[in-house]
C-alpha cells in the first residue's frame, strides 16, 4: 500500500488512518490483494508578515499596574523647579583674574548664566537650555513677574559658568552693568529646562516646532 500525504495536518493524518482500517487490503474473486492509495493534497496559506512598530510616549498621568506595587509615570516633559536667583557683573571681584570668560571658555554675554555645583553636576550641567520665570522678591515675593518680559524677550538662556562651591540651589545671571545686577537683587526664579547638557535632546516641543537655533550664535570661544 502506497501513501502519500502534502501538508501538515492531523486531521487528514487521522482521516488516512480511519479509511485504511475500514478497506484493510481487500482481495478480489482470486484472492490477490489489490493496492489502495489515498492521496491528499492540502494548500496552506501564504504565511503572513509580522511588523511590530515601537511607539514611545510621555505619561502626564499615572497609570497603575496590574501586577506592580507602586504607579507607573512617564518622565517629565520639560522638568522645572524653583531656586534662589541672583546676578553678576565681569567684575574681578564678581568672578576671577579674567572676569570677561567663563568657566567653559566663552565670553560673557546677556543670556548666559551661572549656576551652583550642586545644580552643575545633576540639573544643570554646561550647555542647558532653560527658560525662566520671575517669581518676585526671594523673601517676600514682591515684584512678582517683574522681569518677565525681559526673560520672555531672551526666550532662553545657556548654562556656561559656575558659581563659588559654598552656593547651593542658585543661579547667577549676568547683566553688563553694575547697576542692573544691584537692581535685580535676590529673586525667585522658575527653572524650566529646555535641553539636558549641550548635546542633549529638546524636551520643549515649542522650540522644536519653531526650529528655533538652539545654539545661540553669540557664544563663540577664545
Amino acid at each position: 500500500m502506497a501513501l502519500r500525504l502534502s501538508g501538515k495536518v492531523a486531521a487528514i493524518g487521522l482521516l488516512t488512518v480511519a479509511l485504511i482500517t475500514a478497506f484493510g487490503s481487500p482481495r478480489d474473486a482470486g484472492n490477490s490483494v489489490v493496492p489502495l492509495t489515498v492521496s491528499v493534497s492540502v494548500e496552506l496559506p501564504a504565511a503572513v508578515p509580522l511588523r511590530v512598530a515601537a511607539q514611545l510616549g510621555v505619561l502626564h498621568e499615572p497609570v497603575v499596574r496590574d501586577n506592580g506595587p507602586a504607579p507607573l509615570a512617564g518622565p517629565v516633559a520639560t522638568p522645572t523647579f524653583v531656586v534662589r536667583a541672583t546676578a553678576y557683573n565681569s567684575l574681578e571681584s564678581q568672578t576671577n583674574s579674567q572676569p570677561h570668560v567663563t568657566a567653559t571658555g566663552v565670553r560673557t554675554q546677556w543670556g548666559i548664566v551661572a549656576v551652583s555645583r550642586d545644580l552643575l553636576g545633576v540639573s544643570l550641567p554646561y550647555g542647558s537650555l532653560v527658560r525662566l520665570r520671575d517669581l518676585g522678591n526671594f523673601h517676600n515675593g514682591r515684584g512678582h513677574g517683574a522681569y518677565q518680559t525681559l526673560l520672555d524677550g531672551t526666550e532662553v538662556f545657556i548654562v556656561e559658568d559656575t558659581m563659588h562651591p559654598r552656593k547651593i540651589n542658585q543661579i547667577d545671571l549676568w547683566f553688563a552693568d553694575y547697576a542692573s545686577a544691584v537692581n535685580w537683587g535676590v529673586r525667585s526664579i522658575e527653572v524650566e529646562v529646555v535641553r539636558f547638557g549641550r548635546h542633549g535632546p529638546l524636551l520643549d516641543h515649542l522650540v522644536v516646532e519653531r526650529e528655533f537655533e538652539v545654539d545661540p550664535r553669540w557664544l563663540a570661544v577664545r
